[in-house]
């Protein structure tokens, strides 16, 4: 996706972001840049590596170079390995028969030598691939990340849209679930949109975005949870209130007690750990 503007992607409401570490052997370009920008605006990140392997062997050597690649960052999600048609494409070219016992083989390869390096391995596939070309009942003991396009290709579902039984979970339930194509801010191109049924970790935010708030701030609510909607816990209560924006204004401060809204209309208040400046 070339050069990330990785504030403007957290700005525009982006909780987390699967980065591609390499493929082959090869170090993805952008990588470092990548998880250099994520970091420095503290979103959490996994790891995505696609995958050309011919054989087990291939795998694993994949896996170690993944995981000298990602040694020197936190990692905070799975890092999943990516297996699909054009993997198959290049070992064809080689000779390859790929069967479903092979494809399946690569991919625990591959998932056990990130384990053994001290990484949550994930998998990273598609329906097809589950029903048509893996084994997949040997696989479900790793985290699932699913491609599945629920409106097809010209539309994405919209994160407003997703609920807990909108998923696909005959395969079991995803960790991610990859539901569609489209633009997000900081990124010119489009991006593959994903959806996340965790909680996401609770970074440290830099200081300059804790510093005391003052009316006419523009602020962003952090801490959110997700079912069906964004919402986030009101000020010293168990209830929460749900989050349509990206962005609100402060309208009054006292302590930790922030009144946010838009303009002049209120729309709650938040404890000031859960905003974080704009």
């Amino acid at each position: 996706n070339s050069t990330v503007d990785w504030a403007a992607v957290k700005a525009g409401g982006i909780d987390f972001a699967i980065i591609r570490a390499g493929y082959g052997q090869l170090e993805d370009r952008n990588f470092k840049s990548n998880m250099e920008g994520a970091a420095q605006v503290g979103l959490p990140v996994g790891i995505y590596y696609f995958s050309y392997a011919i054989n087990t062997v291939k795998a694993a050597e994949e896996a170690a170079h993944c995981c000298t690649l990602i040694k020197p960052y936190k990692i905070e999600l799975p890092v999943f390995f990516d297996f699909e048609y054009d993997s198959e494409t290049f070992g064809q070219k080689k000779g390859v028969t790929y069967t479903k016992a092979l494809r399946t083989a690569i991919c625990k390869a591959f998932c056990e030598r990130v384990r053994a390096g001290g990484y949550t391995p994930g998998i990273y596939t598609n329906v097809d691939y589950i029903t048509n070309r893996l084994n997949w009942q040997e696989l479900t003991v790793y985290p699932l990340w699913l491609a599945q396009w629920p409106l097809g290709a010209n539309r994405s579902i919209s994160y407003d849209e997703i609920s807990g039984s909108s998923v696909n979970t005959s395969y079991g339930k995803p960790m991610i679930w990859q539901i569609g194509y489209g633009k997000v801010s900081g990124i010119r191109t489009e991006t593959d949109l994903n959806y996340c049924f965790l909680p996401m970790p609770r970074l440290p935010v830099p200081a300059e975005a804790t510093a005391a708030f003052l009316p006419g701030d523009k602020v962003r609510v952090i801490n959110t949870k997700s079912v069906g909607v964004k919402r986030a816990k009101l000020y010293n209560s168990d209830k929460t209130f749900v989050v349509y924006r990206n962005e609100y204004d402060v309208i009054s401060v006292s302590g930790k007690r922030v009144v946010i809204g838009v303009g002049k209309t209120v729309t709650a208040a938040v404890n000031a750990d859960d905003l974080r400046k704009i």
